[in-house]
């Protein structure tokens, strides 16, 4: 009968089913938690609290326990706390008091309960009053003065509905971090058009200076053709001409003959004497075209580097596309087990500050403590990815492998040693980059303090640029580099 009647109480009002740990309602009856959520998920048509689903009694229309039930007073007033160390529910005249007086700061106020059994110990008659964690059961003082709970987690109610409420608090945060999230995810469709429209108007440029680039040569190589043909025949006609003389002089000589030799006078053949010049003959058309070779091979190699310089354009602003970070690589949160203690970590994990007093952290392997750093919880070995900063001050942005080293001052700097890439910005804006030690400047200011980082892991490449305000990139610095680690 024991068995039957405890069964009978751990079943549930409405699912049935027999659970370990019952959750009475005000009303009496018992559900299981999963029950009981669904409850609290959906509120029933036209109330505004919590229904029971087995009896639809609503919670919170319960009457003042301390209003006269006279029948010329009419109804009692409806009660808006109940009181669990007095045991009463009050209205909100006789509630005035619990709220003024230091005497009841201590009593813990509830919404309204009817029924204020289902809140007694059902062993010792008391009000439940704590929460042990470990055995998931609600207690009363008596339980805990008997030893049953000791060494538990036992809180009282109140503690419980502060870690409540702010576990709700971080719900509440976590939620909008989720749809900041899901918001920047969202713009994938309208970012990843417009960057293909950037694309696509990069590709039309570049094939419209290839070409030109092709009509240049095309005509260069006609050009040579044609010039080539017309000194050609200008020099042939030159030499007709030249033969055309020589035969007319030579059939002017033949006439002359003619009449001499119809002389008999031997002394005037003497005459004959400058027949012994020899007849023009033009050298030979020439077909060697070397030099045309030569021309043709020098506009070809021009064609060429001008092509190239044209690719190389092209893959620099497809490397700086700020498309990569919006529609292909996912936000960057930092790692507080990384961080300096001379640095504050903001609660979303995106945004670190340095601040003047060391931050009582505590010790961590992987926590910088000498260099003010901190490191990402993503890690990337693949992919082409791209992201958006913003810095102001004496500040260090960098790309290193995971690897680089933690404690001691010696090679753990960012850029100070084979590990590590960076662009450092020093108080007074000048800009420099760093890698194993060595420092290269950079003449660029920045007008702003956004910084973009572009790294393609495939071609080995980390590029930082500087974001203007119309989004427009200017580029500051380029390594190139075989990746062996995730970044």
């Amino acid at each position: 009968v024991a068995m039957a009647s405890l069964e009978l109480e751990l079943t549930c009002s409405v699912c049935r089913d027999v659970f370990s740990q019952a959750h009475p309602l005000p009303c009496g009856h018992s559900l299981c938690p999963a029950c009981v959520r669904e409850a609290w998920s959906r509120p029933a048509e036209g109330r505004s609290g919590f229904v029971c689903p087995q009896c639809q009694e609503e919670r919170g229309e319960v009457p003042c326990d301390c209003c006269p039930a006279d029948a010329g007073q009419g109804e009692p007033a409806l009660a808006l706390k109940t009181c669990l160390r007095c045991e009463v529910s009050l209205c909100a005249d006789h509630l005035q008091p619990h709220l003024d007086r230091p005497a009841f700061s201590s009593h813990l106020l509830v919404d309204p309960l009817g029924d204020l059994s289902h809140r007694r110990c059902p062993e010792h008659g008391e009000i439940l009053r704590y929460y042990c964690a470990e055995d998931r059961l609600y207690v009363c003082g008596d339980c805990l003065l008997e030893g049953g709970h000791a060494q538990h987690n036992v809180k009282a109610l109140r503690q419980v509905e502060e870690e409540l409420k702010a576990l709700l608090g971080k719900a509440d945060e976590k939620l909008k971090d989720g749809e900041k999230v899901l918001a920047e995810f969202e713009n994938i469709d309208s970012t990843a058009a417009d960057s293909l429209k950037r694309d696509d108007s990069q590709v039309a440029r570049l094939g419209s200076d290839l070409q030109l680039q092709v009509q240049n040569l095309v005509l260069a190589l006609r050009d040579i053709t044609r010039k080539e043909r017309e000194q050609l025949l200008e020099r042939v006609k030159e030499d007709c001409s030249r033969v055309r003389e020589d035969m007319s002089q030579t059939l002017s000589i033949q006439h002359y003959l003619a009449s001499l030799l119809a002389e008999t006078d031997p002394f005037l053949l003497m005459l004959l004497a400058d027949l012994n010049s020899p007849l023009f003959v033009p050298d030979p058309i020439s077909l060697d075209r070397k030099h045309i070779l030569e021309d043709v091979e020098h506009k070809y190699r021009d064609f060429i580097t001008a092509a190239l310089r044209c690719l190389t354009e092209l893959k620099r602003e497809l490397c700086e596309c700020r498309l990569w970070g919006r529609a292909l690589t996912s936000p960057l949160t930092l790692d507080p087990n990384t961080a300096h203690p001379l640095l504050s970590i903001s609660h979303d994990l995106r945004s670190a500050v340095r601040v003047h007093q060391r931050l009582p952290l505590t010790a961590h392997p992987e926590r910088f403590d000498h260099w003010p750093q901190v490191l990402t919880v993503q890690t990337f070995s693949s992919g082409t990815h791209y992201w958006e900063l913003e810095a102001e001050g004496f500040w260090d942005i960098g790309v290193c492998y995971r690897s680089i080293g933690r404690k001691g001052k010696e090679g753990n700097a960012f850029g100070i040693n084979k590990v590590s890439w960076s662009l450092t910005q020093q108080h007074d804006r000048k800009l420099a980059a760093w890698h194993n030690r060595r420092k290269t400047r950079l003449s660029h200011q920045m007008a702003g303090n956004r910084v973009g980082v572009a790294v393609d892991y495939g071609a080995g490449t980390i590029t930082f640029s500087e974001v203007g305000a119309s989004g427009s990139l200017t580029h500051l610095h380029t390594f190139t580099v075989t990746f062996s680690q995730p970044l």
